[in-house]
């Protein structure tokens, strides 16, 4: 195997003896002997095969090889030492990158929070993100595609931490101007034999979390259609084709011509009303970085995406009425 044409301890005496053109001078400076830095400078002028210094007795100057080796020289040392701090800052969690999976309904609120505190914390931290179906993320989080996975529960406990960060509640979409809209919740009840959006099995955990919901109440919406992108969903409402039950948090979205009404489901138990999104992680991973993102989870607190502050309306319905002639309905307490 051929050497490297030079190291850095090279560098070093290289760097040394053209800034003092001394040998004693840079031996000192670099707390050596004068020998070992003689040898070090042979053996970089038989490796680069040109001669760097023209020395006699009284004086060692540079050859014009060597002075436009001098700032090259200097560039890759100073490199390195950037290289060996970058290091240590990735090894403490400062400097990285994160891949991060996430649902489609965690761009909404809770990734854009997380992601805004951790730039402000640590700057130096990157991150890929991919927008995935929950299975899909907690296969690639157990593989190690991904370092952090933003999903709902349960997951498997064995393998994989978490710790809460949304808590949300169930609530209808309905067309702006419906007549339901005048109410502040909607019982479940009413949806039965209604033209109803669902969620399609591919997104496993709202499906069948809606079928368990409709069957404990024993209501049959009359389903149009199924799908599994929010925004496809709430454009099939604002079409008028019927009803959807949606995570509170859409509201967010500011979807024009929409509104959202909260759930009530007296029958069930209040449990199944409540949709969580957790942060999660591997067991076993140990890096400082996901530890550091974690942290700064926790700094978050939980947040409740269930309704907006009393008295104020949801963002949907405030686009709901400049997207449509007329005024806005006003929005009740709990819509979000």
């Amino acid at each position: 195997m051929k050497p490297h044409p030079f190291d850095v301890p090279q560098l070093r005496c290289f760097v040394a003896l053209c800034e003092t053109l001394h040998f004693g001078k840079a031996a000192e400076r670099l707390h050596m002997t004068q020998p070992p830095l003689s040898r070090q400078i042979a053996i970089l002028e038989e490796r680069l095969g040109v001669r760097l210094f023209d020395r006699d007795r009284r004086s060692v100057r540079m050859t014009p090889a060597a002075r436009y080796f001098l700032s090259e020289a200097r560039a890759i040392l100073q490199r390195a030492e950037d290289l060996a701090i970058e290091t240590r800052l990735a090894a403490e969690g400062v400097l990285g990158t994160l891949a991060i999976g996430f649902t489609a309904s965690a761009s909404y609120e809770i990734l854009p929070r997380l992601v805004g505190r951790h730039h402000a914390r640590y700057p130096g931290i990157g991150f890929v993100f991919k927008e995935l179906l929950i299975e899909e993320q907690l296969r690639l989080l157990g593989a190690g595609s991904l370092d952090i996975a933003i999903v709902r529960p349960p997951i498997d406990a064995q393998r994989f931490d978490c710790h809460t960060v949304m808590k949300d509640h169930w609530s209808v979409a309905l067309p702006a101007g419906h007549p339901m809209s005048e109410a502040s919740s909607i019982a479940i009840e009413t949806l039965h034999e209604r033209p109803f959006i669902a969620w399609s099995p591919i997104s496993k955990y709202f499906h069948l979390i809606l079928e368990r919901l409709f069957q404990e109440s024993q209501v049959r919406p009359h389903t149009v259609v199924s799908m599994s992108q929010p925004p496809a969903i709430l454009a099939m409402v604002r079409a008028g084709l019927g009803l959807a039950i949606v995570p509170n948090a859409m509201a967010s979205q500011g979807f024009g011509g929409v509104v959202l009404r909260r759930l009530e489901a007296p029958e069930v138990d209040p449990a199944m009303l409540v949709l969580e999104s957790v942060l999660a992680w591997r067991r076993d991973n140990q890096e400082a970085t996901v530890k550091r993102l974690v942290e700064t989870a926790m700094s978050l607190g939980v947040a409740d995406e269930s309704a907006p502050p009393s008295g104020e309306p949801s963002r949907a319905d405030e686009d709901a009425g400049a997207g449509l002639p007329g005024k806005g309905l006003p929005a009740p307490a709990t819509a979000g």
